[in-house]
């Protein structure tokens, strides 16, 4: 029963770190909700890389401030997580369970971050 307990808390934890990056994108206006969308779209269709490569080239998206609002999300995948997201990217491919895994973060963020933009 702790293990049950335990894990429980720890998809809390995570939960509300998902919630609160996706509360922080659109209150602090680094997403508008046709970025949020287009984003999402790019996950879903092409993957955790290509969402982030696409950030990177977009220019209506500052992709330093982005990277910033999901670094707490990031680091749930690996702890260890600094701003070189280049390696970052390139080191969370070579695990499946953890690019999936972060896949469904960012997705859950985006997803989260949409309705948070239609509410405002």
């Amino acid at each position: 029963m702790a293990n049950n307990s335990l894990d429980a808390g720890f998809r809390g934890d995570i939960e509300a770190v998902v919630n609160k990056t996706a509360f922080n994108i659109v209150k602090d206006n680094i997403l508008d909700s046709n970025r949020i969308n287009k984003l999402l779209g790019v996950l879903a269709n092409d993957g955790v890389y290509a969402m982030w490569v696409y950030a990177k080239g977009e220019k209506q998206i500052d992709e330093g401030k982005l990277m910033e609002g999901l670094h707490e999300v990031l680091q749930i995948v690996d702890p260890g997580c600094n701003t070189d997201y280049e390696r970052f990217f390139h080191e969370v491919s070579k695990n499946i369970n953890n690019l999936l895994f972060l896949r469904e973060l960012l997705e859950k963020v985006l997803i989260y971050a949409r309705y948070h933009a239609k509410a405002k």
